[in-house]
């Protein structure tokens, strides 16, 4: 080993060759993360590791101290704080031990993605021109893989199951099987794909924003927006289509008045925690559970909000317990009741909104402490460059419609679906305006 190369291993400077192998990893990463999720969204667990620590590993030798990566700002305290009430919170739950595991994966994607984060501000500009190129592919090649798994009844995903034993379904509840095969998939089975599809488009879409070339710019993000709008469009997932509707307006008022949009986010994200409550009560006794202009799945969750918002009311300071809505389900300790219902009011697993079953499971302290995260981090927005806060806001915009109507708050695909999204927002706005996108808004 000669003078210049200790000297490049003392000072951290990576050889040319070292440098490529890491950005050749980085981007590979990059592509493969949008894609695999869009295809397998259980996967998103996986990818919001592999892609935080090769992020994380890509600046730490290029920094005096690894620390500078989880130096605390407003977004950070407030998530933490809300970890530690999780865990606090899962100690009276009906189930302590899921409710812990819940607390830690929420502790452990924060402390990660908050880390990778801070290291996109630090990456070289080739590094993060790169990683916005390989996601754009990436994503457009699941919004395609998608599209045509809507198209042709998961064709794909039955070819899977029939030809790998250990795909193989176990719960039929989903699936036609004729002679021994899957013919036929239920086609709300792809709606955490389509779900992927509307988390991916703001972030692809700004980073699109930033080709030179203006043919290919608004060719490229023409066929993306329509791949992925079209898909979510056909799709059975009504939950993302108010999403996609949502955020499209919020882009575009964005647009004109970006400062007043994102403290109009912010304060409507409050608001919904403080009226929840009283709206779902109100929205059973006006009968909108038998509205038949309404769709059936919306009914179905006008009854379970209103149990569930009954329910608040017997314990509203500290909740239930985490993750305590569907160990109560499972044990058949709620009390079943079908007047003036399409359904039984408490049917369900979770209360099919965030801001309802925080009330329930978590209480008026952790209503407090998600309603200051959230806003917290819409708040930071304005720290991106103009062009790049429509975008942001849309894409926030698209996750408020996904809590409101659709799955479980402790879903572990869901919450490291937004971590993921959260990175890819960051590094399409340092590809966009380094210079200005080095203060980050996560």
């Amino acid at each position: 080993m000669n003078a210049s190369e200790l000297g490049m291993l003392h000072t951290g400077t990576l050889s040319p060759s070292r440098s490529d192998r890491r950005l050749t990893v980085l981007l590979t990463i990059f592509f493969l993360a949008p894609l695999f999720t869009a295809a397998i969204p259980k996967l998103t667990w996986l990818f919001v590791v592999i892609l935080a620590v090769a992020l994380i590993l890509s600046v730490v030798r290029r920094i005096d101290d690894w620390r500078q990566l989880i130096l605390p700002n407003p977004a950070l305290i407030s998530f933490l704080l809300l970890a530690v009430y999780i865990g606090l919170n899962a100690t009276w739950a009906a189930a302590s031990g899921p409710a812990f595991a819940k607390a830690a994966l929420f502790l452990a994607v924060t402390l990660i993605t908050f880390a990778a984060n801070n290291a996109i501000g630090q990456l070289e500009g080739r590094y993060v021109h790169g990683a916005a190129v390989a996601f754009v592919a990436g994503a457009s090649l699941g919004a395609l893989f998608v599209f045509f798994e809507l198209l042709t009844g998961g064709a794909v995903t039955r070819w899977a199951m029939n030809s790998i034993p250990l795909l193989q379904p176990h719960n039929l509840k989903h699936v036609t099987v004729a002679q021994g095969e899957v013919t036929r998939l239920r086609f709300a089975d792809l709606n955490r794909d389509v779900a992927i599809l509307g988390f991916n488009l703001w972030p692809a879409l700004l980073v699109l924003r930033n080709f030179k070339e203006r043919v290919s710019r608004v060719l490229l993000s023409s066929v993306f927006f329509l791949t992925t709008t079209m898909s979510i469009a056909i799709s059975a997932h009504q939950s993302s289509q108010v999403g996609l509707i949502a955020g499209s307006v919020v882009f575009c008022l964005a647009k004109l008045w970006p400062r007043f949009t994102v403290k109009g986010i912010a304060a409507l994200w409050c608001l919904a925690f403080a009226l929840v409550v009283p709206a779902a009560i109100l929205a059973y006794k006006s009968d909108l559970n038998t509205a038949q202009w309404l769709p059936s799945s919306f009914r179905d969750r006008v009854a379970i909000w209103d149990d569930t918002a009954q329910r608040v009311i017997e314990n509203p300071w500290l909740g239930i317990g985490a993750r305590s809505t569907r160990f109560f389900r499972d044990s058949d300790q709620l009390p079943q009741e079908t007047i003036n219902s399409v359904r039984s009011k408490a049917s369900a697993w979770h209360a099919h909104d965030l801001f309802l079953q925080t009330w329930y499971e978590l209480g008026l302290v952790g209503v407090i402490l998600i309603a200051l995260g959230g806003a917290v981090v819409v708040l930071r927005i304005p720290l991106l460059s103009n062009e790049a806060q429509p975008f942001a806001a849309a894409a926030y915009t698209f996750f408020v419609a996904i809590a409101a109507f659709a799955w479980d708050m402790w879903q572990s695909w869901l919450i490291c679906a937004m971590a993921l999204t959260l990175l890819y927002l960051s590094t399409a706005a340092m590809n966009l305006d380094p210079c200005k996108a080095r203060t980050r808004f996560g």
